[in-house]
């Protein structure tokens, strides 16, 4: 097993923090990206949500922050075409962190046009895949790359850590995105991120709310969330206190009244 530092705890303990305090859904995966680079020892993170029978989807980049300003969508794309051997490993259903070197040979990979192409535009010789959970053959999640040496078996089973994380992230911002597109279009009434602050509700605490407002039992939550049942119950003693309610149906129909959170038939 890999011996971690306490440096390396405090990256994970970090990174969870500052995406748990963040109310915008945009800057997650950013702060996420920064993280990783630093305790991966990557030059360059990319985040992609492919679908590899139809060769579809989009990619994302932040960190640095130059990568966000090449083009991803078209790179991607060729990548796809060319069949980059991590996309064919993700594709596959493997879920472990792998680095190209593990998954095909290595003078096939010096040969190859995503080789090259990675080395000019990004000057990255090495890259490792952090996959996150998917159904199907749909390649999602983390490519990192850096020149010089290969990414280490420390390293990789870091990043086999740091996946139940990213994994409770990936759910995070899938949230609060579904919450801010529910209330696109409103006028007239607070947002309700802008509320919660007021009320000095956390963003997580926002989602586990709206959540709680479709009606799921704490272990359902638990489910939806990928977190513990104590850790709901930890967020629920808390939105209680915020919120000076007792009880679910109370809270619910306070959180409507204040605009924090919809009913399933506000969106008929």
């Amino acid at each position: 097993m890999a011996d971690f530092s306490q440096r390396d705890y405090e990256h994970m303990l970090d990174m969870a923090v500052a995406v748990l305090e963040s109310r915008t859904p945009e800057s997650m995966w950013h702060l996420v990206g920064q993280e990783i680079l630093e305790v991966l020892h990557a030059t360059t993170t990319i985040f992609v949500d492919l679908c590899w029978e139809q060769r579809t989807g989009q990619a994302e980049g932040w960190a640095p922050e130059w990568v966000g300003r090449t083009p991803l969508a078209e790179l991607v794309g060729r990548r796809m075409r060319q069949e980059h051997p991590l996309f064919r490993y993700t594709a596959s259903g493997e879920r472990r962190p792998a680095t190209v070197d593990e998954v095909c040979d290595r003078t096939e990979w010096l040969r190859s046009d995503c080789y090259h192409e990675a080395y000019e535009i990004y000057g990255t010789t090495r890259q490792m895949a952090l996959p996150l959970p998917a159904t199907g053959k749909v390649i999602r999640g983390f490519i990192m790359g850096r020149p010089g040496k290969d990414f280490t078996p420390r390293e990789t089973a870091l990043a086999a850590r740091l996946q139940p994380l990213l994994r409770s992230v990936d759910i995070h911002v899938r949230e609060m995105r579904r919450l801010r597109g529910a209330h696109e279009g409103e006028s007239g009434t607070p947002h309700p991120e802008r509320t919660a602050g007021d009320l000095g509700i956390t963003p997580r605490e926002l989602t586990v709310l709206n959540v709680l407002a479709e009606g799921l039992t704490a272990a359902a939550i638990a489910r939806r969330l990928g977190i513990s049942v104590r850790t709901v119950h930890v967020h629920l003693d808390r939105i209680y206190r915020k919120l000076g309610t007792r009880d679910r149906l109370t809270t619910v129909l306070l959180a409507k009244d204040l605009g924090l959170t919809r009913s399933p038939d506000d969106s008929a």
